[in-house]
């Protein structure tokens, strides 16, 4: 078993949730930040979705989403989101959630990042024949390990279209810092006019740099409500850069639709997360599927 391989089990009204995540092996690890694994089988429900920074795949061999206009969502990419959505999540669902670093993006999609914001792509316009090509063999596959193992493979053998230098440091200083901070000091060290970056940043990450920042912030102070269901509003938004816990609500309503203490309602109770043997994995998606 690889490290950094987790599997959790939880149920709800709706029914019986599983899900796997690992980090990237070394071929894949400047394409992709995590793959989930996910089954859901029960009632069908009504889901809140979140923005979100970065941009990703979304495998699925299940029952399609259903978005609010009526879509059906099977296999698809999506764009960095900046605004929340409700979709419908019908009684059997599975697939790969892949998360791409901004490189990978780049190298893997053939759509420009700029393009899928605020939106989702078809998986064969995003992936080409490859999309099909992976749908089959993750459902074929016997194990979520296999199945990670595989993404690796072909993600790793994929040719890099690299990041400006610029962009990439200023996203990795993001990164680092959960998006607090002030961007003016960063920009001028990269060197280029606040126009330039803007420009180039806007290219090749799908978001201006002032908007993902506030997103990255966003997404910081919602890891951290997760992990600390009992830390004050106030305590979240002094740690993760807001200026006050107005602030935070005020984003909170921009990115979720809803007010903090809202999401943390309809929030799943805390599953039991546990580190799992290759057969325990292996059983439990023969059962799942």
């Amino acid at each position: 078993m690889r490290a950094g391989f987790t599997l959790t089990r939880w149920e709800t009204g709706h029914g019986v949730h599983e899900r796997a995540t690992r980090v990237p092996g070394s071929s894949a690890g400047r394409m992709v930040t995590r793959y989930a694994g996910y089954t859901e089988h029960g009632l069908a429900f009504r889901r809140r979705e979140i923005a979100g920074s970065g941009v990703g795949l979304v495998l699925a061999f299940g029952d399609p989403l259903i978005s609010e206009d009526g879509q059906c969502l099977g296999a698809f990419a999506f764009g960095n989101q900046t605004k929340p959505s409700v979709s419908t999540v019908l009684a059997h669902q599975a697939g790969v959630q892949i998360d791409l670093t901004a490189l990978g993006a780049r190298s893997v999609l053939h759509v420009e990042p700029l393009a899928m914001t605020d939106s989702v792509v078809p998986l064969d316009v995003a992936l080409g024949a490859l999309g099909n090509q992976l749908l089959d063999q993750l459902a074929s596959a016997s194990s979520w390990s296999d199945r990670f193992d595989l993404l690796d493979a072909t993600f790793g053998a994929l040719p890099a279209v690299e990041l400006a230098p610029e962009v990439d440091w200023v996203l990795g200083r993001l990164a680092a810092s959960g998006g607090q901070g002030r961007l003016e000091p960063l920009v001028r060290e990269t060197g280029w006019s606040p126009r330039h970056f803007t420009r180039r940043f806007l290219d090749q990450v799908g978001l201006a740099p002032k908007n993902y920042a506030r997103l990255v912030r966003f997404e910081r102070a919602v890891e951290l409500m997760k992990e600390c269901r009992g830390m004050s509003l106030a305590d979240v938004a002094a740690s993760t850069g807001f200026f006050d816990q107005a602030h935070l609500s005020r984003d909170f309503r921009s990115f979720a639709g809803c007010a903090p203490g809202a999401f943390l309602a309809e929030l799943d109770p805390d599953p039991e997360v546990r580190f799992v043997q290759d057969d325990e994995v292996n059983g439990s998606l023969r059962s799942a599927q």
